[in-house]
């Protein structure tokens, strides 16, 4: 019978492992990511966030993408999200002072002094060290500080 479905010819669920497989290049993961910051800078947030979702599914090594999701959550009040995610953002690149001063910034929102006075310091030591210059992260780092200091 033609309407009859062949099981084998229905495409399989691929898990998720095979999804993070998909092979973007370098290249498209920055263009998805650039055109969810267009999303977040016309106020679409659910559409931002669905972008970064779902990059963060293919590409989750991407930092920029996690660091933003935690920036959503903050502004919708998920404390808790914002500090997960920007965690997984920081775990993505170890690296990155950008990630590690908005893992800062989720950890401050959520009362955990602690790690957060950890990271303000090792980030203290690189900008002292010269290796971080971009002013615009600087003055976001000595904001956190204040916070921090002003608790």
């Amino acid at each position: 019978m033609q309407d009859e479905v062949n099981e084998q010819s229905l495409p399989k669920k691929r898990p998720s492992s095979e999804v993070q497989k998909r092979g973007y290049s370098d290249q498209e993961v920055e263009t998805i990511y650039l055109l969810a910051r267009v999303m977040l800078e016309n106020g679409r947030m659910r559409e931002a966030a669905l972008i970064l979702k779902g990059l963060n599914e293919v590409a989750p090594n991407f930092s920029p993408a996690w660091v933003a999701r935690s920036a959503l959550a903050l502004l919708n009040g998920d404390t808790p999200e914002a500090v997960l995610t920007a965690e997984r953002g920081v775990k993505a690149d170890t690296e990155s002072p950008y990630a590690m001063v908005f893992f800062v910034t989720a950890l401050l929102s959520s009362g955990d002094y602690n790690t957060a006075g950890s990271f303000l310091g090792e980030i203290g030591e690189r900008i002292q060290a010269g290796e971080i210059d971009d002013p615009h992260l600087k003055s976001f780092y000595k904001a956190q500080l204040i916070r921090y200091e002003n608790r």
